[in-house]
C-alpha cells in the first residue's frame, strides 16, 4: 500500500474513490433539498434563495481558499472540508422553518470549497504533462459518479426510511471519506509537495487573461442554465406525478452519462484542442435543455437528461484541461478555485432567477431562458478562446 500511495496514479486512484464516495453523500440530499424547502413552507422564490445560499459561500470563499492552499497544500484542507461536511449534516434535520435551511446551505457550501477544487488541484499537481486530461477526466469521473448515485440513492431513502435518514446517510459518507483521506493520502511533504511557481498571479491579473476570462464567463452562464435542471426539476416532476425514485434516476442518469465520459474525453482533450469539446458539448446542453418544457412522460425526460448528460461529458474535460495547462504558471488551486468561483455564482443566480421566473410566468419559461443563457455561454466561449492554442502555454 506505500508504494501505491506514493505513485502519482495511486494517489489518483485513492483520491478518486475518497472524492467519489463523499459526492455520493452529497448527491443523495441533492434533489431532495427543494422537496424539503417545500415541505417546510417555501414557494419558489425561497426555494431559489436556499438552492443559492449553498453557493454564495462557495462564490465568496472559494478563490481564498485555492490561494490558501497554494501556500499551505492540500490534504489538510481537503480533510477539514470533509469532516466539516459530516457536521453540517447533522444540522439538516433541525430546521423547523424553510428560512433556517438559507443557514445551513451556506454553511455546507462554505465546507464543500475545501474538497473538490483542492483535490482537482492535486490531481494537476502529480499529473505527467500529456496525460493531464486523463488525470483531470479520472477525478472528475469520481465525483460526477459520486453524484449520479447520490440522487437514486437518495430517493429511494426519502420514500422507504425518510428525509432525516437521507441527512444521516450523507454525514455518515463524509466522515467515512474523512478517514480514508487521512489514512491513505500521503501528506504534502510526503508526495514532494505542491508545485511551486516563482511568483503567484493576482485573482485580477487571472480573470485579466483572455482564455481564463471565457472559460469562466462560460461556466457562469452554463450553471446560470443547467441550474434550472437541476433546480426544478423535481418540481416539474411533481408536476408530473413522478415519485421520488424517478426523479433519482432522471437525475443519476444526467451524471452517470457525464461520469463515464470523462477518462476517454479526458484523454482526448490531451490529443486535440481541448475548446472544441468545450465549445460543441456548451451548445449541445444549451439545445437540449430547451426541450424539456415541451415533453411529457417519465421516458421523453429521462431520454433529454441522457442527452444533456452526453453534452456536459463532452465539455468538462476540456474545460479542465485547459484551466489545468494555464494553473501550472499562475496556481492550480486558485485556478481551479476561481472556475468553481464561477459555477458557484451561476448556481447563486440560476435558482433565483427561475424561483422569480416560476412564479411570475410558470415553469416552462425557467427551461427556456436556461437554455438561453446555457447558448451564450457557447458563444462566449467560441468569442474568447478562438485563438487558442494549448501547446503555447504549456
Amino acid at each position: 500500500m506505500n508504494r501505491l500511495n506514493q505513485s502519482s496514479s495511486g494517489i489518483l486512484f485513492l483520491l478518486s474513490v475518497s472524492v467519489g464516495v463523499a459526492m455520493i453523500g452529497l448527491g443523495i440530499v441533492w434533489p431532495l433539498i427543494p422537496v424539503y424547502a417545500v415541505e417546510l413552507g417555501a414557494g419558489g422564490t425561497l426555494v431559489g434563495i436556499i438552492i443559492a445560499s449553498f453557493n454564495v459561500s462557495r462564490t465568496l470563499f472559494s478563490p481564498f481558499a485555492g490561494r490558501l492552499s497554494d501556500k499551505l497544500g492540500r490534504k489538510k484542507f481537503i480533510v477539514t472540508g470533509l469532516f466539516l461536511y459530516a457536521v453540517i449534516s447533522v444540522f439538516y434535520v433541525l430546521p423547523a422553518t424553510a428560512e433556517t435551511l438559507i443557514i445551513i446551505r451556506f454553511f455546507h457550501g462554505l465546507t464543500s470549497v475545501l474538497v473538490v477544487p483542492i483535490a482537482m488541484a492535486l490531481a494537476a499537481d502529480i499529473a505527467p504533462k500529456s496525460k493531464l486530461g486523463l488525470y483531470m477526466g479520472t477525478l472528475n469521473m469520481a465525483v460526477m459518479f459520486g453524484l449520479g448515485v447520490g440522487p437514486a440513492l437518495g430517493g429511494m431513502i426519502r420514500d422507504h426510511l425518510g428525509m432525516n435518514t437521507a441527512f444521516y446517510t450523507m454525514g455518515f459518507l463524509a466522515l467515512l471519506t474523512c478517514i480514508l483521506v487521512m489514512i491513505f493520502i500521503p501528506s504534502d511533504a510526503k508526495r514532494g509537495g505542491i508545485q511551486k511557481i516563482k511568483k503567484p498571479v493576482s485573482i485580477k491579473k487571472m480573470l485579466s487573461h483572455r482564455v481564463v476570462l471565457g472559460i469562466s464567463l462560460m461556466r457562469f452562464f452554463a450553471a446560470s442554465g443547467q441550474g434550472a435542471v437541476y433546480t426544478f426539476l423535481p418540481i416539474l416532476a411533481l408536476q408530473l406525478k413522478l415519485t421520488s425514485s424517478q426523479v433519482g434516476i432522471i437525475l443519476s442518469a444526467n451524471i452517470f452519462l457525464i461520469a463515464f465520459l470523462q477518462r476517454f474525453c479526458g484523454r482526448l482533450a490531451d490529443r486535440i484542442n481541448p475548446k472544441h469539446l468545450v465549445i460543441i458539448g456548451t451548445f449541445a446542453s444549451g439545445l437540449t435543455v430547451f426541450g424539456m418544457p415541451f415533453i411529457d412522460g417519465f421516458m421523453m425526460i429521462l431520454l433529454l437528461n441522457i442527452f444533456m448528460g452526453m453534452a456536459n461529458g463532452l465539455s468538462l474535460p476540456g474545460g479542465l484541461v485547459i484551466t489545468g495547462q494555464l494553473g501550472r504558471s499562475m496556481g492550480m488551486a486558485s485556478l481551479m478555485s476561481i472556475m468553481d468561483g464561477a459555477w458557484s455564482l451561476g448556481m447563486i443566480v440560476s435558482p433565483i432567477l427561475s424561483g422569480v421566473i416560476l412564479d411570475l410566468f410558470g415553469l416552462s419559461y425557467v427551461f427556456i431562458v436556461g437554455s438561453l443563457l446555457i447558448l451564450i455561454g457557447g458563444v462566449v466561449v467560441a468569442v474568447f478562446l478562438r485563438d487558442y492554442t494549448p501547446y503555447l502555454h504549456e
